[in-house]
């Protein structure tokens, strides 16, 4: 017990203390945010009437105002600071989120969920900007694995309450929930938070066609969105499979995402020690790889016990991969565009969000619900393949 607590007195002071405000804010807008996005999709296919389909374009807008933004909102990161976009992006998703709760036709959610892309991605953008700004190159495996872990921690709970809230009141009620948690959150970023932007140097490009021409680093986010776009589905489409084909409601379901929250909260820091031992290339490879056996293994699964089962083994790719490639980006990343870089793997998500689901949607609408865990497996096999080749040509060029 007393070196238990020593360690975690050593750790507190590894970091500065302006990380731990960093990570007290990561959790609470992840704790908030996901009393309802693990739901959304029943939502928004329950106030519009929709097939799974037309429900899942949704998120293909939201990426695609992603995409169109991302590089205009990182790009004032770099150049005006975090903390003011930061800030503004918890209005504008609080605000959003108000008027979702009024929207009954497809019309008004296209609007309101390509808004949702411009202004959502804006916080976690800048909060991993901000320890690249904070830590040298070797403390930042670490300290995004514990950024991860109030991410997680957020998700132990938000679902759950999020799910209570649903089956006790209402989907609004939720929503408005998470709106004034958002603007209390950007309240107290205003109030604690300090600004980190380094000082760019006069003569440093400013142009975002520098990020696109890295050639190494475009191909590592097109292997991780590959990666991503089946390890999506499961936070996506699983509570409405469930629902849809195994009579397994809302405040079951979200049970899945606490057992994965709670996993990456216990384990994640020193799975993070273990593969800093080992190529970058090979733990991406490794965690796309366990991404696939615990899609490809769904159709299979009858029992809700099986399913947490699945969700545990996609917990361990995920341990693996996701700090080591924010790690190695943020390493990759001038200092004078880590904003840009980040943002440019936030997208990753969008992107996956938006034409992964739609691509699911389709197979379970025309062929069978069960082949949607079939694509993503082979979708991530994809993603592994590639890293395994960036390996063997990293290890035969050393």
């Amino acid at each position: 017990m007393g070196s238990g607590l020593s360690r975690l007195l050593a750790l507190w002071h590894t970091y500065p203390t302006r990380f731990w405000l960093l990570f007290a804010g990561v959790f609470f807008s992840v704790s908030s945010s996901s009393f309802i996005w693990p739901f959304t999709t029943i939502f928004i296919a329950e106030q519009t009437q929709s097939n799974l389909a037309l429900t899942t374009l949704m998120f293909s807008v939201e990426a695609c105002a992603s995409l169109l933004s991302v590089g205009r909102t990182s790009k004032m990161m770099d150049l005006h600071g975090r903390k003011v976009m930061m800030i503004t992006g918890l209005v504008l998703q609080a605000g959003n989120l108000l008027l979702m709760t009024q929207a009954t036709s497809i019309g008004s959610w296209l609007v309101l969920m390509a808004l949702m892309g411009v202004v959502s991605p804006l916080f976690s953008i800048g909060g991993n900007a901000m320890v690249a700004d904070l830590l040298p190159n070797h403390q930042r495996a670490q300290a995004y694995a514990l950024l991860r872990m109030a991410i997680n921690l957020g998700v132990v709970t938000g679902p759950l309450i999020g799910g209570w809230i649903i089956a006790e009141h209402s989907f609004q009620t939720a929503f408005w929930t998470t709106a004034s948690l958002l603007l209390l959150l950007a309240g107290l970023a205003q109030w604690f938070l300090q600004e980190t932007r380094p000082e760019a140097k006069k003569d440093t490009p400013q142009s975002n066609l520098s990020v696109w021409k890295d050639r190494h680093f475009m191909t590592i986010l097109l292997l991780y969105t590959f990666s991503v776009m089946g390890f999506i589905e499961m936070f996506i489409l699983m509570p409405i499979y469930l629902k849809q084909n195994f009579q397994i409601l809302e405040n079951q379901s979200s049970l899945l995402f606490s057992v994965n929250a709670l996993i990456v909260v216990l384990f994640q820091y020193s799975a993070t020690r273990w593969a800093s031992r080992f190529s970058p290339f090979l733990m991406m490879a490794v965690g796309a790889l366990i991404y696939a056996l615990a899609l490809g293994s769904i159709p299979f699964l009858e029992t809700f016990v099986c399913f947490v089962g699945a969700m545990m083994v996609l917990t361990l790719g995920e341990m693996v991969i996701n700090p080591t490639v924010t790690s190695y980006v943020s390493n990759l990343a001038p200092d004078h565009m880590r904003a840009r870089y980040m943002g440019m793997l936030e997208m990753v998500y969008r992107v996956a969000m938006g034409t992964s689901p739609l691509i699911a949607g389709l197979i379970n609408d025309l062929l069978a619900p069960w082949l949607i865990w079939v694509y993503g497996s082979l979708i991530t096999l994809v993603g592994a393949v590639g890293f395994v080749g960036m390996y063997l040509r990293r290890f035969a060029r050393s």
